[in-house]
């Protein structure tokens, strides 16, 4: 079942996307960041759950599968009309049995209620998997590959109307 986050979801977000970074990232990010960054995951993540973006899990009995957050797009060439996927992470375990599809519609039906016309999202240039899955949900190549600052590895925008 897909139903908001709350902070009390902080620790269990953390962990999955913590797991999910190592499975899905190992082999074109450095090990010393995949080993350094998740420190303070717990923290962060009881920030922006008390904060104004949204997020939401899929709760599995209990158990978080997976979780999606949107808010709006933080790029310099967006405006009020764009909307952005900041983080969607699927247990790897729960890989591949719909989770992320079913968390992708709703982000995206979240954005759409929230006014946006337009969505974006980024991703490593080098995960074939998350490219693959957003262009088979109507995603396009917008941007990239590029090395922002705040990323491990070079990155890629993709864009969608809503």
């Amino acid at each position: 079942m897909i139903r908001r986050a709350t902070v009390d979801d902080a620790p269990a977000i953390a962990r999955v996307q913590v797991r999910t970074w190592f499975h899905a990232y190992a082999d074109y990010v450095d090990p010393d960041d995949l080993a350094v960054f998740p420190a303070g995951r717990q923290e962060r993540w009881n920030e922006i759950l008390a904060g104004p973006d949204t997020t939401w899990v899929w709760d599995q009995d209990g158990a978080i599968a997976g979780f999606a957050s949107i808010g709006p797009a933080r790029d310099d060439d967006a405006d009020h009309r764009t909307g952005e996927l900041y983080a969607i992470y699927v247990d790897p375990p729960a890989q591949g049995a719909g989770v992320g599809g079913k968390l992708l519609e709703h982000a995206v039906a979240g954005m759409r209620e929230a006014g946006y016309a337009e969505a974006v999202l980024w991703t490593f240039a080098r995960n074939d998997h998350a490219r693959a899955f957003y262009a088979g949900a109507g995603w396009k190549l917008d941007r990239g590959p590029e090395q922002r600052e705040r990323d491990w590895a070079p990155t890629v925008r993709y864009r969608r109307a809503l």
